[in-house]
């Protein structure tokens, strides 16, 4: 099922969108546990969350319900998803169902071309391979831990050899300079030639540990300069998503700061649309229902729920689809939102760190719509 196809034409409470029979894709934590310490990690610090640890045997049963029920692609995340053994276990389970299966890592487990292999073997297809800096310095600083840079480096590199389609989870800060992506990028092709194709660009976010380092988070004009460097990826024959950005915002910075129109429209194309409850679910390691990856679980296990059904109909699910909650995009008394509704979904809902409220970017209803949605 297309994306595109989960639009609806009707501004009506809960009638935006045709919900997928099952999530076209799950974001499963494997484990708490991490050997880095991210100085902006969105996940908590508190003790009884990292020592909540997996149960292999019902981590291989939240897969396997997942591949039952029709969901074709699994993100495993963690903490840190290759400091678990259990993740050839769920790999061999995933790829009995012919699910697309892949991670974010920090790298540093994968320290030699064998384990790689067996990965891919096992059924891994693409691995994002977290930086937050093309410095060595900034990145083992913000990461917490000697050698993280390093560690990165060598496991990027031994997924490549392994034959595993690899891409790069950026994190901008306000550490590295405003170029800082860009000399990323010429490093890594120096390096290694075209074999890396895409970056996915984090918008950082005032969560868990994340709280305590708010001074590291780009912020309005700062956030609008790095899209607009960002834009220059394009030129590298790169693939680029950037965590989702009110596209109205977009367009008042890009007045405000006379952006041509050719950048503007990059913009637009690497700005990542968020799906999360409408055909995207994130999930923790006991397959307990989250509203967004960087956020705690809010609903049950989906092994504690007639799921199929569930994810259709219920309650927790239908409040956020029916956006009665978003006063600023939707006018549901005139049926009418702003004409970049269906391409930003009101933007980042965890952006003032608590799940859905309204982006602190969302600008409001300052084009209306009439007509049809889609060409919006």
């Amino acid at each position: 099922m297309k994306l595109s196809h989960i639009f609806t034409n009707e501004f009506s409470p809960g009638k935006l969108f045709n919900i997928p029979d099952s999530p076209v894709n799950i974001m499963l934590d494997i484990t708490n546990f991490c050997n880095n310490r991210c100085l902006y990690c969105y996940n908590s610090d508190d003790k009884v969350y990292k020592q909540d640890t997996p149960n292999k045997e019902e981590l291989i049963k939240v897969v396997s319900r997942i591949g039952q029920t029709g969901t074709k692609e699994i993100l495993y995340l963690g903490g840190e998803p290759f400091a678990s053994p259990i993740i050839m276990d769920l790999l061999e389970t995933g790829k009995k169902y012919n699910i697309f299966q892949r991670a974010v890592s920090n790298g540093s487990f994968f320290k030699t071309i064998d384990y790689c292999k067996d990965l891919k073997d096992k059924g891994l297809e693409e691995v994002g391979i977290s930086f937050h800096s093309s410095e060595e310095t900034n990145h083992d600083k913000i990461a917490g831990r000697d050698g993280a840079f390093k560690d990165a480096l060598t496991g990027l590199e031994n997924c490549i050899n392994a034959g595993i389609k690899t891409f790069i989870q950026y994190s901008p800060n306000t550490l590295n300079t405003k170029t800082d992506i860009l000399t990323m990028v010429n490093i890594f092709q120096d390096s290694f030639g075209d074999a890396i194709k895409a970056y996915d660009l984090n918008r950082l976010l005032p969560i868990g540990q994340g709280k305590t380092a708010k001074h590291l988070i780009l912020e309005g004009r700062q956030w609008y300069e790095f899209l607009v460097t960002a834009t220059s990826l394009f030129e590298f024959n790169l693939e680029v998503h950037a965590e989702l950005t009110p596209f109205c915002w977009i367009n008042k910075m890009a007045d405000k700061y006379k952006t041509p129109d050719p950048i503007i429209q990059d913009i637009y194309r690497l700005n990542r649309g968020c799906f999360m409850w409408v055909a995207q679910l994130p999930l923790d390691h006991r397959g307990r229902i989250k509203f967004c990856p960087t956020g705690q679980s809010v609903g049950p296990s989906i092994l504690d729920v007639e799921w199929s059904h569930y994810w259709k109909t219920s309650d927790l699910f239908n409040e956020y689809r029916s956006f009665r909650w978003n006063q600023n995009c939707i006018d549901f008394q005139s049926h009418t939102a702003c004409n970049f509704f269906y391409k930003c979904l009101g933007g980042c809902k965890y952006s003032k760190g608590s799940h859905y409220e309204e982006d602190i970017y969302s600008m409001g209803m300052n084009h209306i719509l009439d007509g049809d949605l889609h060409n919006a």
